[in-house]
């Protein structure tokens, strides 16, 4: 019969020897160290991850805090990688705050975060070439255009911004 991590008893702390206690707490800051040199995760991830994998919630507690006062650990900078990430993928802000709230990023960090962060007109221009093939005509293949941007999180003013200045551009090149 095979277990999920989450069917792993964490041991109580209560009941350990003050050197088992310390043992338990450095193995679980090992633990969490060891999954953040494999990627950077949130705090609400990391000790989620801690807590399935069998440590007690005070002991990820414990090793969370250490990571985050040595430096090791940091929601905003993980904000800040997540947003330019998504950012040079083509999203807009939409799909952005959802990735953060998903990733378990606290609302004050994404708010701090996405509050420089800009559309990529470049890369909505580009999918509405892709899409257009610079044919503004076809008022059925606009549509299906505008919702491809609004399913990659895009604000309807951002882009009615870009179909503006994708209309110009043909303009111009007509001229």
């Amino acid at each position: 019969m095979m277990r999920r991590a989450r069917d792993v008893q964490s041991p109580d702390l209560r009941t350990l020897s003050r050197e088992e206690l310390e043992e338990v707490y450095r193995k679980t800051l090992d633990l969490a160290a060891k999954l953040l040199s494999y990627r950077a995760l949130s705090a609400s991830a990391l000790r989620e991850k801690l807590i399935d994998k069998g440590c007690a919630e005070e002991a990820a507690d414990y090793a969370l805090a250490y990571l985050q006062e040595h430096g090791f650990q940091d929601d905003r900078k993980y904000a800040e990688s997540t947003v330019r990430s998504y950012t040079r993928r083509g999203y807009g802000t939409l799909r952005i705050r959802q990735e953060l709230r998903r990733r378990g990023i606290e609302r004050d960090d994404a708010d701090a975060v996405m509050e420089d962060c800009e559309p990529d007109l470049d890369a909505m221009l580009a999918l509405l070439d892709k899409r257009l093939h610079g044919d503004l005509s076809d008022r059925k293949e606009v549509n299906k255009a505008v919702a491809a941007l609004q399913r990659r999180g895009f604000l309807w003013e951002d882009i009615r911004r870009a179909l503006n200045e994708y209309g110009a551009s043909i303009d111009a090149d007509f001229d």
